[in-house]
């Protein structure tokens, strides 16, 4: 005899699982690929050049200068390309955390700039501001996690 909760069960755990899976590949068709090219841009003398050019702007947020690679797809990509970035960097618990911060408020620039437009509200004054208050977040918590 099946009684109405095992079969609710048996859904909500199918579903579940389904859109787990769904979520799981959506993350891996973005992280994969961005991993294995910066994997493989490291191995290039154009990442070490960038990187060092990059270091002393880096070196005010406590960030390693491949931070920057990270910056930029954080902004412009999404977060999931820029722990991809950050994975393949193996940076310390310190710049990960600085990081987070900074692209936890400051992110996917492009596709929310599209949609705050369609929102009709101030895009750029709206990125602007995110841009600072993580980059300024980020910066805080740098100066906090030295201490």
């Amino acid at each position: 005899m099946t009684t109405i909760a095992a079969v609710t069960w048996r859904a909500v755990t199918r579903r579940g699982l389904a859109n787990g899976w769904s979520t799981y590949w959506t993350l891996m068709r973005v992280m994969v690929p961005v991993y294995i090219g910066v994997s493989l841009l490291q191995r290039t003398p154009a990442f070490q050049f960038m990187a060092d050019r990059f270091a002393p702007a880096m070196s005010l947020w406590h960030l390693p200068g491949d931070a920057a690679l990270a910056m930029v797809v954080g902004h412009c990509v999404n977060l999931y390309a820029a722990v991809a970035v950050i994975a393949a960097g193996h940076w310390d618990p310190m710049a990960v955390t600085v990081a987070g911060v900074i692209l936890g408020v400051s992110h996917n620039h492009f596709v929310e700039g599209a949609i705050l437009r369609q929102m009709r509200a101030p895009a750029l004054a709206l990125i602007g501001m995110r841009i600072t208050v993580g980059w300024s977040l980020g910066w805080v918590v740098a100066q906090l996690m030295n201490l």
